[in-house]
């Protein structure tokens, strides 16, 4: 039976996807699988993992060893392999061996190597980075073209709309049967709404209030708007205190706000929606929540291309860009609360929230 349980052990000590020792207390090897004689040395008192005895890796691992038997527990560390294809990173466990009377007689170890995974995650890392810029990029080009067909909307049909309006008011008073002054007058109602649409887009995509009264002011505006739109009712809570923001920040965060404004709007079936505004410890808080259907965070966040699961996600890059944070709480039934925290423009316009960038 016991050597069964032997060729049992070896089998699977052999066939293990990573490299697996045994020690004494002393650190002498007593047993290393075939991995670590490919990876590390066919004979294992003569090298150890990370490089040749006195190495600072390697002095590490046997460190980690030590710190096992003296605490009788478990570690986990991430050490470096030294190979003839480069350096390998693998994650080790270490742990006691005991007898059948409790002692640790024995340290035991397993390490799998992870160094693909480092290197995908340098790589995502990279792509990550790279999306935020392109994400920046893709704000400022927002930002550009809002500004660009808010004036074009004001100056060329906003005007031309105008003067239409004023051409049929002048009509009213021509000689007219009474079926024509009918159409005459619903055309010039037609041409004074849709005058009026044009101004309040406009407002919207250029919200004129953000550089001369604030953030706030430009949120209370887009409430009102989406009230008589909407039917939403809009409340909007302001600590009073100074929000030193950008121009980029407040018209980034207006737009955002706007954005969910609009998703409450469309799905929330909620008739009511409470924005907050307030700031501590150099941040800025902006809080959106409804008591509508809500829904499954998870769900949108995997398929972000779906039910406006894109228009959050590009959001949140747009805000972590702006060294801020961007989440979201929400349950089917139970309504939605997006929160948006951003630090405050320091002298030189430095910012205090910088290390919080990326987070969950």
């Amino acid at each position: 039976m016991s050597v069964l349980r032997e060729n049992m052990f070896n089998l699977f000590m052999q066939h293990l996807p990573g490299i697996s020792f045994i020690k004494d207390l002393a650190g002498h090897y007593l047993y290393v699988n075939d991995q670590w004689k490919r990876l590390v040395s066919p004979d294992p008192a003569e090298a150890q993992p990370g490089g040749a005895d006195g190495n600072a890796c390697a002095r590490q691992f046997e460190e980690n060893g030590q710190r096992a038997i003296a605490e009788a527990a478990g570690i986990q560390t991430v050490e470096t392999v030294q190979a003839e294809d480069g350096a390998h990173h693998w994650i080790m466990s270490e742990f006691p061996i005991r007898d059948e009377q409790g002692e640790v007689v024995l340290l035991g170890g397993i390490g799998f190597d992870i160094t693909r995974r480092l290197r995908l995650e340098e790589e995502l890392n990279i792509y990550r980075e790279q999306l935020a810029s392109l994400a920046v990029e893709l704000a400022v080009a927002e930002d550009r073209e809002r500004s660009r067909i808010a004036g074009e909307l004001h100056d060329q049909v906003g005007q031309n709309l105008f003067l239409a309006g004023l051409k049929l008011g002048s009509l009213r008073s021509a000689s007219l049967a009474e079926d024509d002054r009918r159409v005459l007058e619903e055309i010039r109602q037609l041409v004074s709404g849709a005058l009026q649409d044009i101004r309040s887009l406009t407002c919207q995509l250029r919200p004129p209030l953000l550089a001369h009264g604030g953030l706030v002011a430009a949120l209370c505006w887009l409430g009102e708007q989406f009230r008589e739109d909407f039917g939403l009712q809009v409340e909007v809570f302001d600590d009073q205190q100074e929000k030193p923001l950008s121009h980029e920040v407040s018209s980034t965060v207006f737009q955002v706000v706007r954005e969910l404004l609009l998703n409450i709007a469309k799905h929330a079936s909620a008739p009511r929606a409470a924005i907050s505004v307030t700031t501590e410890s150099g941040a800025i808080t902006i809080t959106v929540e409804d008591g509508g259907v809500g829904f499954d965070v998870s769900s949108v966040s995997r398929n972000c291309g779906k039910s406006g699961g894109f228009g959050l996600f590009n959001a949140r890059q747009k805000i972590e860009y702006l060294g801020g944070v961007l989440t979201v709480q929400s349950e089917p039934g139970r309504g939605t609360r997006t929160v948006i925290r951003l630090p405050l423009r320091g002298e030189g316009g430095s910012t205090t929230l910088g290390a919080q960038r990326g987070a969950p």
